[in-house]
């Protein structure tokens, strides 16, 4: 009985051991690291790329937080969910853009708590009958359950080519 009691006891004191973070942040205090974060985050992401290539603004709209800031690969910066939504209208209008994910990864900062979310897709736009390609590589912070923040890295790509 007693070596069931100290086993019990070690299973207990086992199960409660610090939670380690692996990577760093160099901002702010620079003492941030990160775990694995929420599939909740996921969902959060795939329900954002799927109204985009549904083109679904209100549901576009209704992931985003109000106060959203947006850096784009060339520096600019759009803030605010009304700026933002016009923007995106403009570019569907005018490339009617498709979006390819591929991979995505969230995780929660240990001290701080934030949830972010990396992820990349490919998209093809259509300009003038002329097709582009670009992969999207993403930084999506994700504050109750909206989209507050997104930095966005571009590459551009070659036309695929048709050997499969």
């Amino acid at each position: 009985m007693k070596k069931l009691i100290l086993f019990l006891a070690l299973i207990a004191i086992g199960c409660n051991a610090p939670i380690e973070g692996h990577g760093f942040w160099a901002g702010g205090e620079g003492d941030e690291t990160f775990i694995a974060g929420p599939s909740e985050t996921t969902d959060v992401y795939n329900q954002f790329m799927d109204a985009h290539n549904e083109k679904d603004m209100e549901t576009i709209k209704s992931l985003m937080s109000e106060d959203i800031v947006i850096w784009h690969s060339d520096g600019s910066r759009v803030d605010g969910r009304d700026a933002h939504l016009e923007a995106l209208q403009s570019w569907f209008d005018q490339t009617n853009p498709t979006f390819n994910p591929f991979w995505g990864m969230p995780y929660v900062g240990v001290n701080e708590g934030e949830t972010w979310m990396i992820a990349a897709h490919n998209t093809k736009t259509t300009v003038d009958g002329e097709d582009s390609y670009a992969s999207h590589m993403l930084d999506i912070q994700v504050t109750d359950g909206l989209v507050s923040m997104i930095i966005i890295y571009t590459r551009e790509l070659p036309p695929p080519s048709d050997e499969g």
